[in-house]
């Protein structure tokens, strides 16, 4: 296995990760993304080069602002080091080599991470990343698959995607008489489908539904807010049965297929 490409990925992923944290904070406050730059949300003062290297930065100031000590959140360095890790297995799990089925595997990746952090913490996925990620997925589908029959596949995807969320959303109003499902996760799960096709698509919604009953059962017990609100962000158990469709999906349909129709 070659290592310089896994290791190149994996400190392109650190920088990429401390700009996701600042789309994840700015973008559900609709802040611009840009302007101004880096600073601390307590005291507002500008965060120097040295103090904004990934990780490493918030090791050295020991989790803590230079300049007023107020606490900075570890999402940070967490956040920088999940989205280097991600990045490095990209290489590995698309086959090593560059192409575009590699940059279409780092775009989702990242917008799956950005999307995990705002849903977490707003119960929210903003249209720039739902409905911008779907166009995005779109667009690199055809040249993915190396043929533009690629574009029809994916849009039927987003599109099959869409539509089954949206009837159980539909179903689980009329069901529990209040919103079972957020219609970010309908627009996100278009996003998805984009991305890993529509076998993988319905793939991501079985695994969803799967993570996100596991995260909710445990969250119910170990977190009293969780209790409380009886509200669980979906979106982050979607991304990660996204990821898992995009690089295991037709491996695992495989394997159900060979056990249970053969």
């Amino acid at each position: 296995m070659e290592l310089f490409p896994i290791f190149a990925l994996f400190f392109l992923g650190l920088p990429i990760g401390s700009f996701l944290n600042v789309v994840i904070w700015r973008l559900p406050r609709e802040e611009s993304i840009a302007f101004p730059p880096s600073h601390c949300p307590i005291c507002g003062a500008a965060i120097k080069p040295y103090d904004n290297i990934p990780v490493l930065s918030y090791i050295i100031l020991g989790g803590k602002c230079r300049n007023c000590k107020a606490k900075i959140s570890i999402q940070y360095p967490i956040v920088e080091l999940s989205t280097a890790i991600l990045f490095a297995l990209t290489w590995p799990l698309t086959g090593g080599h560059i192409g575009w089925e590699l940059a279409s595997a780092l775009v989702f990746t990242g917008i799956g991470v950005a999307v995990t952090g705002i849903d977490y913490h707003h119960k929210i996925i903003p249209d720039e990343l739902s409905i911008g990620g779907l166009v995005v997925g779109l667009i690199l589908a055809p040249l993915s698959a190396g043929a533009w029959s690629g574009l029809l596949w994916a849009f039927v995807a987003a599109l099959g995607g869409a539509v089954l969320l949206f009837l159980v959303r539909v179903g689980g109003q009329a069901l529990f008489k209040k919103e079972a499902l957020g219609f970010g996760d309908v627009k996100l799960i278009a996003m998805i489908g984009a991305f890993v096709g529509w076998r993988g698509v319905l793939l991501t919604v079985f695994l969803g539904a799967l993570f996100g009953t596991i995260g909710g059962v445990a969250a119910m017990i170990f977190s009293r807010e969780a209790r409380e609100e009886r509200l669980i962000p979906f979106g982050p158990f979607l991304i990660l049965g996204g990821l898992v469709a995009l690089y295991f999906g037709e491996a695992l349909i495989e394997w159900y297929l060979s056990v249970f129709f053969v």
